[in-house]
């Protein structure tokens, strides 16, 4: 689909899609050869892993993948994977529709989506109002998607609360989805109606989602850490608002080294709506911004960004400092799905920062990658190519930052995209992360498990049911 065609779907101006473009990144840059992507080898090595339980293969490719995908653009101080598609463009109504910006996108946030499937203990879950401030200044991108929401932008989704994502897809994965209609529920439907068990994606398919961190550019900003503080069992809602333990960043470089005491979390309330959520405050060591990936938002970034999309950063970093967002602050990377279909059932590896980035199992069997650029080994690994544990049930494999704002602790990515399919919901015979039929969150499953044979299985993929358009 074009940026022109998207435009008009959406009803924005031609500088609100026209960042690539403006950066020098307009270009799709497929993956870069040199780290491993479907390469036939090392395709072959992972069917072997698979089958004899070797983490440390499928890990090793896990670390390159993650490696590959953060390398600069040509030409653009972003990584590669902003010059593909993302889930708004991908899940926009058919080409020539008028519709506006409203019906172009769901109304509601990725956590609100999250929270129809996944019935967790929701008592502790914090809530995010949009601030007054933002509601003023992007009424067109807080008024048109719901209450308490803000609409999807061209370049970010919007969460729910801090956490700024994007869901990136391989420019094969993006032609599956818009070639076959799968951005339509009709198209779901008709397909359950008939009988199809799978849909099929591409050998080539990847698909992520990146999480970003406000920053300012003046200030010593906090970020939460993940210290492994609840256990698998662990019923409550376990989210980054509840860590105790925080990192600071000062962009200057003039801290480094120290330890300072650092605040976050302004006009958060607890699940009452009624009662603040207090703001976390610590003592923490301060980093530079060369331990992140990171990016800092120039004139033509802001220029290039649509309402929704300055809202969405305004929120989080009015939730995170009490201050606007604006040119010359940063973005840093605290968290990455890199999901690829080189085998069938995929290779999923997530990836987050980490001040301990050596230590753990999820600091393991990280190659030596010289070519690398960028603070790729500061981040911690997991692994979830669907190998089973001893006992038989899958392994806890999951992101601090990404799951824990929804799911339980004890979870596992490919547990969790075997159960993406249609129809969705929390009866049996509908697709959820813990409905009736699939009760257990670390079963072993495959397409063929008994409690998935009611589903269209929509190939590891929750944003195709999640995301298809009425």
């Amino acid at each position: 689909m074009s940026k022109a065609v998207i435009v008009a779907a959406l009803g924005l101006s031609i500088s609100s899609l026209a960042f690539a473009a403006d950066q020098g990144a307009s270009a799709y840059e497929p993956f870069p050869n040199g780290y491993g992507y479907m390469d036939q080898n090392e395709i072959a090595a992972l069917q072997r892993a698979r089958q004899d339980g070797d983490h440390a293969i499928v890990r090793e490719h896990g670390w390159s993948l993650w490696a590959g995908i953060m390398q600069p653009a040509s030409g653009a101080n972003w990584p590669i994977w902003f010059t593909w598609p993302n889930s708004t463009a991908a899940f926009l109504p058919a080409a020539g529709s008028a519709l506006g910006i409203a019906q172009a996108n769901p109304a509601s946030s990725l956590l609100q989506r999250n929270m129809l499937n996944i019935p967790v203990n929701v008592k502790k879950v914090p809530y995010y109002p949009i601030p007054s401030v933002v509601l003023k200044d992007y009424p067109k991108a807080t008024a048109d998607c719901g209450q308490g929401n803000i609409c999807d932008g061209s370049h970010f989704q919007f969460n729910g609360d801090i956490l700024i994502p994007t869901e990136s897809l391989s420019q094969e994965g993006y032609d599956w989805i818009r070639g076959n209609r799968l951005f339509l529920q009709d198209t779901l439907n008709t397909d359950h109606k008939n009988g199809q068990h799978e849909l099929s994606a591409p050998q080539r398919h990847i698909v992520t989602k990146h999480m970003f961190w406000p920053v300012k550019a003046d200030v010593i900003s906090a970020i939460p850490v993940w210290h492994e503080y609840y256990g698998p069992r662990d019923p409550d809602y376990a989210g980054y608002e509840r860590w105790p333990d925080l990192v600071a960043i000062d962009p200057t470089g003039r801290n480094i080294g120290k330890t300072l005491p650092v605040s976050y979390l302004y006009g958060v309330y607890q699940a009452d709506k009624k009662t603040p959520w207090p703001k976390v405050t610590a003592s923490a060591k301060v980093y530079g911004l060369n331990d992140f990936y990171y990016h800092k938002v120039t004139a033509d970034d802001w220029n290039s960004f649509d309402e929704a999309d300055k809202a969405i950063l305004n929120a989080a970093s009015y939730w995170s400092y009490n201050q606007p967002f604006g040119v010359g602050d940063l973005l840093v990377t605290v968290a990455m799905h890199v999901n690829t279909k080189e085998i069938p059932t995929w290779a999923m590896q997530s990836v987050w920062w980490s001040d301990r980035p050596k230590a753990g199992p999820y600091a393991a069997n990280r190659p030596k990658i010289p070519q690398a650029k960028g603070p790729w080994d500061h981040y911690l690994l997991a692994d979830a190519y669907g190998i089973p544990g001893k006992a038989g049930d899958q392994p806890v494999a999951m992101n601090p930052y990404i799951e824990l704002a929804i799911h339980p602790v004890g979870t596992n990515c490919n547990n969790c995209h075997n159960r993406a399919g249609w129809p969705t919901g929390q009866k049996a015979g509908q697709a959820s992360y813990q409905n009736p039929d699939c009760p257990n969150s670390l079963q072993t499953l495959s397409p063929s498990s008994r409690c998935l044979a009611p589903l269209t299985l929509s190939d590891f993929q929750w944003i195709i049911p999640d995301r298809a358009l009425k």
